[in-house]
């Protein structure tokens, strides 16, 4: 039975196990967090795991080591862990400038590495897509990303649900905390603080698009927050350096895992912010010809971010203990 080490956050960890559970996967896991954020026990969807602190863990008491949620557990422990022989799956940006650490999604091959660095975030449904259509030869990729108020967690979507309620109670909403700008019946557009003239998550994914498809894939990316509670969806318009007709796009995306193509090209036929709530599949509609351009398809797709982030991490980790990674 494999023994795992979810390190990090309760939260995130919690979403990683509620995933493999529902895989059925036969596993033994504890969940290891900063001594501030210790607890008894995180219940899941039918197990209840245990909680200690990093430093009461013994690392070669593991098969596995994925972090989650807290960059600077990652930064401090995720080496010695490697030392120590085990495997590591790093889901944070804290050991982003280390070149030799690759960087990977699930349908990737990983021979070769006892460490990896997962794409993850409101990145990974779109660059799961572009990877998914890598043998048309992607030459450029532009979007128009909705993010919902979980982008910014829990404290996110209480500060939408409060705004919201005291706009409809005649009251002004001024204990604005979270967004730069009050979320309620509007649309923001930025996510995360500005880098230049792009934001915080317009920039990532941009990175993330070009750690995975090719450093040469031109992106541009636009990114606003939606009055929405859970959900990301995007546009997506991709040039190919070949011909690609929609009926292509289609067939390729139903048969990549972990994809719902819904496009009926009828009122209704597709899938909205509120049907993929608590889904990890993406769903993917609106697929057309990209008028702009004469090899260019453009799509929508939609989905929970956090379940899609865990149902990747949940892939890798049956590859790291099948032992594809040596």
């Amino acid at each position: 039975m494999m023994k795992l080490a979810i390190i990090g956050t309760a939260g995130a960890a919690r979403e990683v196990l509620d995933a493999l559970i529902e895989k059925n996967r036969s596993f033994d896991a504890e969940v290891l967090v900063a001594k501030a954020q210790v607890r008894e026990k995180i219940d899941c969807i039918d197990r209840a795991f245990e909680v200690k602190t990093v430093d009461e863990a013994k690392a070669d008491d593991y098969d596995l080591a994925v972090f989650v949620g807290d960059e600077h557990l990652a930064k401090e422990y995720a080496h010695s862990w490697v030392g120590a022989g085990v495997k590591v799956i790093n889901a944070t940006e804290a050991l982003s400038d280390y070149a030799e650490i690759p960087w990977v999604i699930a349908d990737m091959p990983i021979k070769g590495y006892k460490i990896v660095n997962a794409i993850h975030g409101v990145s990974l449904p779109v660059v799961k897509a572009i990877y998914a259509l890598r043998n048309f030869k992607v030459k450029s990729v532009k979007l128009t990303v909705l993010c919902a108020a979980d982008i910014a967690g829990q404290d996110g979507m209480s500060e939408l649900y409060n705004h919201t309620r005291r706009i409809l109670m005649n009251d002004n909403p001024s204990d604005r905390m979270i967004f730069p700008k009050t979320l309620a019946f509007n649309v923001i557009p930025q996510t995360g603080a500005f880098i230049g003239e792009e934001t915080e998550y317009e920039w990532q994914t941009a990175v993330d698009l070009k750690r995975i498809v090719g450093a040469k894939v031109k992106v541009h990316a636009n990114f606003a927050v939606v009055p929405v509670f859970v959900g990301t969806g995007a546009f997506v318009n991709v040039e190919f350096a070949q011909e690609a007709a929609p009926e292509d796009i289609r067939e390729v995306l139903k048969k990549c895992k972990g994809f719902l193509v819904v496009d009926t090209q009828k009122d209704g036929g597709y899938a909205a912010l509120t049907d993929v709530q608590g889904e990890r599949d993406i769903f993917v509609s609106r697929i057309r010809q990209d008028g702009g351009s004469e090899k260019g398809v453009s799509f929508w797709i939609a989905s929970d971010c956090n379940k899609v982030v865990a149902a990747d991490l949940v892939e890798l980790i049956v590859k790291m203990l099948k032992k594809e990674v040596k």
